[in-house]
């Protein structure tokens, strides 16, 4: 027997070149299943699909299954299957969830943030001291019920520093999920201000050039946050919980 394009691998000949149409028609299915529920699982703790870099994540997880199952096939061709069937798993995913009676709809809670700032490059900062939340931010909080969105902007500037602010812009959001929770940041801008600049309990409130706000010590999400502040290109972040810590992805 030729070993050209062949490699011995745990004392198996294995064909290092296998195309995925040379699978038996009932591994196909049987991957193509695998492929489904590594899907889902990764939809419901993320509660989003993986984009292009999060699919070994998945693909890896196929790939495990396939190996436990003696099954060989190359890992490239399984991602290049997977790939060019995303569409129709992320499909199939929403109706399976869309039907299952005992899901429950997901639980919002929506925050705003503002970064006010002036003709001259400054920003209102806030030193926020929160045994939850710590670290140089900009104003906001959480929208109350039956609050309209702008209005909450609006209100939570002027508590927490005094200004009246006109037309704020919403710029992107920030999200995030935590214990069943669905937590998403409306983020805004506005340079149309009145009063007079008063710190509050949630911390001091100062004026304080863009280039150095940035070199404090910032909260927790806040280089994503100057990002979408500052990109018309970037309007989105979502932060993924990877090995116990919060890694964002920028859309």
């Amino acid at each position: 027997m030729s070993q050209k394009n062949h490699e011995f691998r745990d004392g198996k000949l294995l064909q290092t070149d296998k195309k995925y149409s040379r699978l038996k028609q009932k591994q196909k299915d049987q991957i193509a299943e695998w492929m489904y529920l590594e899907t889902r699982t990764y939809y419901e703790k993320h509660y989003v699909f993986p984009d292009d870099r999060h699919l070994d994540e998945v693909v890896g997880k196929v790939c495990d299954r396939i190996e436990e199952a003696d099954i060989w096939i190359p890992y490239r061709e399984v991602l290049k299957h997977y790939r060019k069937k995303r569409a129709n798993l992320h499909k199939r995913v929403r109706r399976a969830l869309d039907q299952h009676e005992k899901r429950k709809p997901d639980t919002v809670c929506f925050t705003n943030m503002c970064m006010v700032y002036d003709e001259e490059g400054n920003v209102l900062a806030l030193d926020k001291k929160n045994d939850s939340y710590t670290g140089t931010t900009f104003p906001g909080g959480h929208v109350e019920e039956g609050e309209i969105f702008s209005e909450s902007v609006i209100r939570e500037v002027r508590e927490e520093t005094g200004l009246e602010i006109r037309n704020p812009k919403l710029c992107g959001i920030y999200h995030w999920t935590r214990s069943g929770i669905h937590n998403v940041l409306l983020l805004y801008k506005s340079k149309e201000y009145t009063g007079v600049v008063k710190s509050s309990e949630e911390g001091p409130v100062y004026w304080i050039p863009l280039e150095e706000y940035k070199k404090k010590e910032l909260a927790a999400g806040m280089e994503e946050v100057l990002q979408i502040m500052e990109s018309p290109q970037v309007n989105e972040c979502y932060m993924r919980l990877e090995h116990g810590e919060y890694v964002g992805t920028l859309y």
